[in-house]
């Protein structure tokens, strides 16, 4: 039996769609690696529900709690039926101190999560919402744009770009417009 097949037949278990893993605010010290199937993250901003991330696999979530004991800083749901890895603290130091490859692998995607962390904190100070707008447009171009003759082309709705910059959505569909209208950007 390969190391692979060993940790998903002892800490392996399934998870049917809608399934709450943990709910912000909660203490819970597990953290979940996606083997197979979706989960969405999610935070209370005000009274609306904000979208953080939707992880498939290969993805791991939840390890600010095991690491830090403290409480859940987000909801997590299972979006379909999902197969994962659930890993309590002392398993996760052991796997941790006992594999570097696999702490190199934790720590670059944690740090790229800060990264991304501080770009929107970034864009959250534009006070301006024409300048939060094009901020966030660029910042998407630049990270997983797809360049075609002389444009690029970000896949996000209007509602999606009102979740990320904290604008109403009739305000970004208004300003989105005007860009438009300007030859700045192109609506599909």
């Amino acid at each position: 039996m390969t190391g692979d097949e060993l940790m998903l037949k002892k800490f392996g278990r399934n998870f049917p769609k809608g399934a709450v893993l943990f709910r912000e605010g909660e203490l819970s010290k597990e953290m979940y690696v996606v083997r197979s199937g979706m989960v969405r993250i999610t935070k209370k901003v005000k009274d609306a529900e904000k979208v953080l991330a939707v992880l498939g696999p290969g993805e791991f979530f939840g390890e600010m709690a095991t690491l830090l004991d403290k409480p859940r800083s987000a909801t997590s749901e299972v979006v379909e039926d999902s197969l994962l890895i659930v890993l309590d603290p002392k398993t996760f130091g052991s796997i941790m101190s006992g594999n570097v490859d696999i702490a190199l692998k934790i720590m670059k995607k944690l740090a790229g999560r800060l990264f991304e962390a501080n770009e929107q904190i970034e864009g959250l100070m534009i006070r301006d919402n024409m300048s939060r707008i094009v901020h966030v447009l660029m910042r998407m171009a630049e990270t997983n744009g797809v360049k075609d003759e002389n444009c690029v082309r970000v896949g996000i709705t209007p509602g999606e770009l009102a979740h990320e910059t904290g604008i109403d959505a009739n305000i970004v569909k208004g300003l989105m417009e005007r860009l438009s209208q300007a030859n700045i950007v192109t609506l599909e």
